[in-house]
């Protein structure tokens, strides 16, 4: 039984490879709907935590990486975006809310690992920031340099707006579920969300790089997760 009391670490470093080999064995909770699984989860079922993983790690992984950048970290946050949510499953009021709850959680995150980051820069206890090689990167030089360009304007912004920059337009989450995500009323998140892709968005026009890759869609921020056409990918 998984309880919210006990350590889900030794467990969790397995479902990453249990859900990659599709080995929820005949788990009558692979098939059902988030609002089953989240009461489940809540109330310890033994087999709601690698359906949780299978279900929602390759999300996780995607808002996390896209709201940190490129790096080596992300699997360890997305293992702490986890162990996070299955100390407090209980606590989820609304169990259809169960896909907001953990983007919430993973947004938290991202969050306390900028504010780390900036926190060492302060103290000069990393390099000077430069974002590491991105691997598969080679393919596209010039997407590569527009990347880069990106996120050191989204380093330039404060954590709330660079969070609602990426779910909204590189994750291409709706506004509804971005608020709930954050926690906060529709009409506050369109308000600062407008106020942070036009302060990105002015930014990123006064760079040649980045200015280029928007001239490809000058409508990129009226559609969720456009910029992903306009060399904002860079999963792996």
């Amino acid at each position: 039984m998984i309880r919210a009391r006990r350590s889900t670490v030794p467990p969790l470093t397995g479902l990453a490879s249990g859900a990659q080999r599709g080995s929820v064995q005949a788990l009558p909770l692979s098939a059902t709907d988030d609002e089953t699984l989240a009461r489940a989860a809540a109330q310890g079922h033994p087999g709601a935590a690698p359906v949780v993983w299978q279900r929602f790690a390759p999300l996780v992984r995607r808002i996390l990486k896209r709201t940190l950048g490129p790096g080596d970290e992300v699997d360890d946050h997305v293992q702490d975006t986890f162990l996070r949510f299955f100390r407090v499953a209980k606590d989820l009021r609304d169990p259809s809310l169960l896909s907001s709850f953990i983007v919430g959680i993973a947004v938290r995150v991202a969050r306390a690992e900028l504010r780390r980051r900036r926190l060492r820069r302060w103290l000069q206890l990393s390099p000077s920031g430069e974002l590491p090689d991105v691997g598969g990167a080679q393919q596209d030089p010039q997407g590569r340099a527009a990347l880069g360009r990106l996120y050191r304007i989204l380093d330039q912004v404060d954590d709330r707006s660079r969070t609602l920059f990426v779910l909204r337009f590189i994750e291409g989450l709706e506004l509804t579920e971005i608020a709930a995500a954050l926690g906060c009323s529709l009409a506050t998140t369109k308000r600062h969300l407008a106020r942070a892709s036009h302060r990105i968005l002015t930014a990123a026009q006064r760079d040649p790089a980045l200015s280029a890759y928007l001239a490809k869609a000058p409508q990129a921020l009226d559609q969720p997760g456009s910029l992903l056409a306009c060399g904002g990918e860079h999963d792996e």
